[in-house]
């Protein structure tokens, strides 16, 4: 069932605030680094939830397409994200994730991955093991639930307690 439009605006407005409380505690905007590593040319889905984040409040790095492990690793370090969050579109998910996350951990960037892609169910387990926080499919079509959940996620990750 399709929610209304009025509905939605309700929705994307609640996040915005819960945006802004996060931000308040943390002392800056929650920070979201974008990026597609490996050879996948489609950026449409990174792009959406680039968007849509940038929509919600969050302050956005968005590094395109194409990228190695480890200059999303750089990109994530010298940015200062929140969370990093990664397209794949290419089946390339069960190589590449786990590079990033060596890389990430290589530079002590010590924050939640989050991966979205055509990922078939049986690689969710394999990707979860390797210190993915969330991993989004299609059927995962929602923007606003996925921002929801990846604000509750960093809010979580730095110690920021749940709206009363």
């Amino acid at each position: 069932m399709f929610s209304s439009p009025a509905a939605a605006a309700e929705d994307l407005e609640a996040l915005r605030e819960e945006v802004e409380r996060v931000a308040d505690a943390l002392g800056r905007r929650p920070k979201i680094l974008v990026g597609k590593p490996g050879l996948d040319g489609h950026s449409n889905g990174a792009e959406q939830i680039a968007v849509r984040a940038r929509d919600i409040g969050m302050d956005v790095v968005y590094e395109g397409i194409r990228l190695t492990p480890s200059q999303i690793a750089a990109s994530a370090l010298q940015e200062g994200v929140h969370v990093v969050g990664l397209s794949i579109l290419s089946g390339s998910h069960r190589e590449l994730i786990p590079l990033v996350m060596t890389a990430l951990h290589e530079r002590g960037v010590d924050v939640p991955v989050v991966v979205g892609g055509i990922i078939p169910e049986a690689d969710v387990a394999p990707l979860r093991e390797a210190g993915v926080a969330a991993v989004y499919t299609p059927k995962d079509f929602d923007l606003t639930r996925i921002m929801g959940a990846i604000v509750a996620l960093v809010a979580e990750r730095n110690g920021v307690k749940a709206a009363a």
